[in-house]
């Protein structure tokens, strides 16, 4: 699982091969910019913060066959956190929600057993470990998002 392992921490903390780690497409985002969206129906680069967060809690739960304390925001739609909040305190308390969602589930999945990470967990599901792969692969898609909204509200005209 040491690849695993090794591969959501590239494509999370970097530096990732691919392009911007999740932590360098959000290094120097603030509030502000992390509130804004494209479109109403568009997700903001806050609102993605909360996604991946949530994403981890659920794998969480999935590789340890056991439900974990709640997750501390309201879900809108099966996968999407409602954002409150939108001082620059309240944004550094996700990002830091992020960074303490991501540690467990590292510190989960080194913990696991062959057996935890085989299991299927409901029908037609991949097994957890296909799962841990596909959060790369999610974070990777969110990361290349997050770089192209802050680029693009950085040099959008106020």
């Amino acid at each position: 699982m040491n690849d695993t392992v090794s591969l959501l921490n590239e494509i999370y903390l970097g530096p990732a091969w691919h392009g911007p780690s999740v932590k360098e497409a959000l290094d120097g985002v603030n509030a502000a910019t992390a509130s804004k969206k494209l479109a109403d129906d568009r997700n903001s680069i806050r609102e993605l913060v909360l996604h991946l967060a949530h994403g981890r809690h659920l794998l969480i739960e999935r590789v340890k066959n056991a439900s974990i304390a709640p997750f501390p925001r309201t879900i809108r739609e099966p996968w999407w956190p409602i954002v409150g909040d939108t001082t620059e305190t309240a944004w550094r308390n996700d990002l830091q929600l992020l960074d303490e969602y991501h540690r467990r589930l590292i510190d989960a999945v080194e913990r696991a057993t062959p057996e935890q990470l085989a299991r299927i967990p409901n029908a037609g599901d991949q097994p957890i470990a296909r799962q841990l792969l596909g959060l790369a692969v999610h974070d990777g898609y969110h990361a290349g998002q997050i770089k192209q909204l802050a680029l693009h509200f950085a040099n959008a005209s106020p």
